[in-house]
């Protein structure tokens, strides 16, 4: 048997960064007969999920000093033999991959948003590998002389043994919008609120996930404002395993989001066979959805609001988007595929 390779996930924490159930997925789907895979935290190392053995966990705290950090992480790959880092970290900085040149190391990070800068340029220069998830991104990050052989286009997959169609369908009376995802200014639930006034009474919207105060202080007093607590219901956090029963209470999934990468919600509500709305928030989405493939792309307050009226008023219209929707994923959107692409790129570099 060949050696196996040695994988370095690395995020900021499991408590707050949006990556970490794509990363957790990866992780526990690698085939263990050729890779061995750790993951490293700089903070919170006591919200490890249960799913990561306990010797696969690794905590760096950032020091005040750079060139300490550095130092550190290029120690600890050279006692952990590592063959690979593959970074989730949303941040610009260069550490991780200037620890990776000292050590030896292949260094390789996903590009998950659309931020771009000096910064971000100098860490693609710096890596040998970048992973984008958004076809969008290569015209607009790499296409360059620079960078352009050294990327690849691996989007994100959902867990199709998990993410799949149930019938739990409450409230047959009542048309239910849901939005799943942190209640904050970048995520626009606001619009919602302001298109469900022009809405049929019928039509409902649930909030699920994480708020931001401010933010969240401007929904309650619009809802106050237009009397809408009946129509409106805002709910918590929501642990990703029980996603797949909400999203079966839902008729249609929006993401009215200003910016987004390829947003794996639209996947997993797809996947589910709950149609989506969605704003071209970025250019993911409209991959996504294909042309028409499982939803529709909305372009203003007014086209949101048509396409609403649509599936309210044609339930074959929107019975024939959830077939579609999860033909979608299951050509095209696969954890599994994911996991093979990575691997693939992986033995590639090594």
């Amino acid at each position: 048997m060949s050696k196996k390779i040695n994988i370095l996930f690395t995020i900021p924490n499991f408590k707050t960064a949006g990556s970490q159930f794509v990363l957790l997925a990866i992780y526990n789907k690698l085939d263990r007969n050729k890779f061995n895979s750790k993951i490293l935290v700089e903070k919170f190392p006591d919200c490890f999920p249960k799913e990561v053995a306990k010797e696969d966990q690794l905590f760096l705290p950032l020091q005040e000093k750079p060139s300490l950090y550095i130092k550190k992480l290029s120690g600890l790959l050279k006692k952990n033999k590592i063959d690979v880092v593959h970074s989730w970290d949303y941040k610009s900085n260069s550490l991780e991959a200037l620890a990776c040149r000292i050590a030896g190391v292949k260094y390789i990070y996903t590009k998950k948003n659309n931020a771009w800068s000096k910064r971000w340029f100098v860490k693609s220069i710096l890596s040998h590998h970048i992973a984008y998830d958004n076809p969008d991104m290569f015209r607009r990050f790499f296409d360059t002389i620079w960078l352009k052989n050294k990327v690849t286009f691996i989007p994100h997959g959902v867990d199709i043994s998990v993410f799949k169609p149930r019938k739990v369908k409450i409230n047959a009376d009542k048309f239910l919008i849901g939005c799943i995802g942190v209640i904050g200014e970048n995520k626009n639930q606001l619009f919602l609120l302001k298109a469900l006034l022009k809405l049929p009474k019928v039509v409902n919207v649930v909030l699920y996930g994480r708020s931001d105060e401010s933010y969240l202080k401007k929904i309650t007093s619009f809802i106050e404002k237009h009397k809408l607590q009946e129509r409106v219901t805002i709910q918590g956090f929501i642990e990703n395993k029980k996603i797949p029963e909400i999203l079966a209470t839902f008729d249609v999934l929006a993401l009215v989001s200003e910016n987004e990468g390829l947003p794996v919600t639209l996947l997993e509500a797809m996947a589910c066979g709950v149609p989506v709305l969605s704003s071209d928030s970025g250019g993911g989405a409209r991959y996504i959805v294909g042309a028409n493939q499982g939803g529709f792309i909305f372009t203003s307050e007014e086209d949101f609001i048509s396409k609403i009226k649509l599936l309210l008023s044609n339930p074959e219209i929107k019975n024939k988007l959830s077939e579609k929707a999860i033909q979608r994923v299951q050509n095209n959107f696969t954890l599994q595929a994911e996991v093979s692409a990575y691997e693939r790129l992986y033995k590639k570099l090594i």
